[in-house]
């Protein structure tokens, strides 16, 4: 049975679990837990259960918390937007939620802890196959609280499983500086654990590979300003030869958005006819989410010397379709001219693909500012921008131009923008170059506000924007109430 099919039949099996308060647990009947964990094949499941957990809710989470604070998406029927929007950001939004994410954490935390037994159990269950699955709950524990810790800020560390409803469940938070060590502490050791490759296609895309790793750790050094430890990661993927991008053409949409596991990459949450992709129906149907016309043209101006089928792949008719009242087309488009079939949104959510670890090292490179670090973070820049064959007019540095790491770092900013519109990383690319040096580019988040802010709201956001606490998500309420008094508010929202 295949990644999807296994998924498919678990995810099914977790939506009969009950929550309580913030913290998702494993079934309480102890039958079911003492005759669990007897055999290879029931480790493998519990293996497949944790990708099961982030294929139903995480990428609801993931695009809105990166897009909603953003300014290339606007809504006309979604009620936690239209709060965000005008900078209300409320303990009580649905969106403040985290319980997937958690939820996703205590199955790893189980199979940390329950999956070594087996090997007294199952003489067909090997060291080699054990290292494997630790891999993978190692990685997606860490993965999961990156996110954690880049939207919140300082979140409660659980690095034990969940076993009974009478456990304690009130955890205070800890500081994002000590998430992120236990991060790059999972991460290192899922590493040394990880497989290059599952030999199959769907498995090393959809599943924890050491490519997948290296490009969390990319991420996260950008985070610590570790700019060596940076760049030596995402080299790692670079050098592994197994990656490239999707060329310009008719069938880049196709083969990168809508096919999905293509040559490009390197972790996408698996999608099937079994079990479709959400956002077809959320992006196409209603008007839940659609591109902001008013910047569309910022990041893709119009430039008149090229013919039209020569501009910009990833702009009108790739991110979005302004003839279609800008549908977020990504997330829609079978190609470039035609849409899907309700049948056919199979399409994977991608969390890293090549062209991000090649921004990423550029990032890194800019950041470092040692030797020829910004020519080499031009280059990886203009590779990017060759594949898409962007217009020359957002060619923000010129050839000859004495360049700056402020100007370096601003044209990466604008890059990424364009390359993952509406993939979910617009807040944190700007939060994440915003604040560094004692947020040194605060200029970045403001002009993000200026371009998407409601005109008659823009002084009053711009105004709890120079709160620094207030870059980061309040703890949903429910959460707090069911923590008390050890679990205690993020301090803006106090």
């Amino acid at each position: 049975m295949n990644l999807r099919s296994v998924a498919i039949v678990l995810l099914m099996s977790l939506a009969t679990l009950s929550c309580n308060d913030w913290l998702y647990l494993e079934p309480q009947d102890t039958i079911i837990v003492e005759e669990f964990w007897q055999s290879k094949e029931e480790v493998h499941s519990a293996a497949m259960g944790i990708y099961s957990s982030m294929i139903s809710d995480h990428p609801y989470l993931l695009f809105k918390w990166g897009e909603v604070r953003g300014e290339m998406v606007k809504s006309n029927n979604y009620n936690d937007f239209t709060y965000i929007n005008n900078g209300d950001i409320l303990p009580t939004l649905s969106l403040m939620k985290w319980a997937p994410l958690y939820r996703t954490i205590n199955y790893c935390n189980n199979l940390l802890e329950k999956a070594p037994g087996v090997l007294e159990l199952d003489d067909s269950f090997t060291q080699e196959l054990l290292d494997q699955y630790r891999s993978e709950a190692y990685a997606i524990r860490g993965l999961m609280y990156f996110y954690l810790a880049r939207y919140y800020g300082e979140v409660p560390l659980i690095l034990e499983a969940t076993l009974s409803d009478d456990q304690d469940l009130q955890v205070a938070k800890s500081k994002q500086s000590v998430i992120f060590k236990q991060i790059e502490a999972d991460l290192a050791y899922a590493e040394s654990l990880a497989v290059e490759s599952f030999d199959d296609v769907e498995n090393d895309k959809g599943r924890i590979t050491k490519a997948a790793i290296n490009a969390i750790q990319a991420d996260l050094y950008l985070w610590t300003n570790d700019y060596d430890k940076s760049v030596e990661a995402a080299d790692k993927v670079i050098n592994s030869g197994k990656f490239g991008l999707v060329p310009f053409g008719e069938m880049w949409l196709n083969t990168l958005f809508h096919q999905t596991n293509s040559i490009e990459g390197i972790f996408e949450l698996q999608y099937s006819t079994q079990y479709l992709n959400p956002f077809y129906t959320l992006f196409n149907y209603n008007r839940t989410f659609f591109a902001n016309a008013d910047i569309m043209e910022t990041y893709f101006p119009i430039d008149i010397y090229l013919p039209t089928d020569s501009a910009d792949i990833r702009g009108d008719r790739g991110s979005f379709r302004s003839s279609r009242n800008y549908k977020l087309w990504k997330y829609i488009g079978l190609n470039r001219d035609e849409e899907k079939g309700d049948d056919e949104a199979t399409s994977n959510f991608i969390l890293y693909r090549y062209a991000d670890v090649l921004l990423l090292k550029a990032e890194a490179l800019a950041m470092r500012g040692d030797g020829d670090d910004y020519e080499q973070s031009l280059a990886l820049i203009k590779k990017i921008r060759t594949r898409a064959k962007a217009s020359a007019v957002t060619q923000n540095i010129l050839d000859g131009e004495i360049i700056t790491q402020q100007g370096l770092i601003s044209y990466i900013v604008n890059e990424r923008a364009r390359e993952f519109m509406f993939e979910g990383k617009r807040w944190l690319d700007v939060l994440r170059n915003a604040r560094r040096n004692n947020y040194e580019r605060m200029d970045l988040i403001e002009t993000m506000v200026i371009s998407g802010a409601p005109y008659n709201r823009l002084q009053t956001i711009l105004s709890k924007y120079q709160d620094t606490l207030s870059h980061y998500y309040p703890i949903p309420q429910s959460d707090i109430n069911a923590g008390y008094p050890v679990l205690v508010q993020n301090p803006f929202y106090n």
